[in-house]
């Protein structure tokens, strides 16, 4: 990602790794913090200026947020179904296991008689 940001710019235009040095480096981080805003390449587009972000932070905060309330809905909405989900399967499993227990029962009495 280093490599698409205008670290290195002549009569204001950007230009990559040419004379650059530990302190346009820094300058360049302490600009994006500063700035709030994310350069990154994006591959169908030829050309365009590198001082114009694509994204900024306030855009993905957004889109954070948004995702966030979604999924707090999504899982305020679905947990009732879990719930009675789980509950239903419970009470089927133990219908089953309780209408099985004579089954079960005959068939330990009668595996004791034949001694098996």
């Amino acid at each position: 990602m280093l490599y698409e940001n205008p670290l290195n710019t002549l009569d204001g235009k950007a230009y990559f790794y040419q004379n650059l040095s530990f302190k346009k480096i820094l300058d360049f981080f302490k600009t994006i913090l500063e700035n709030d805003t994310i350069y990154h390449d994006n591959p169908f587009i030829f050309y365009r200026d590198l001082h114009e972000p694509l994204a900024t932070i306030d855009d993905l905060r957004v889109n954070y947020d948004d995702l966030r309330v979604n999924y707090e809905r999504l899982l305020q909405n679905a947990s009732p179904l879990l719930e009675l989900s789980q509950n239903t399967t419970f009470k089927i499993y133990r219908k089953i296991y309780h209408k099985s227990l004579p089954l079960l029962h005959a068939i330990r009495r009668w595996v004791k008689k034949l001694g098996l």
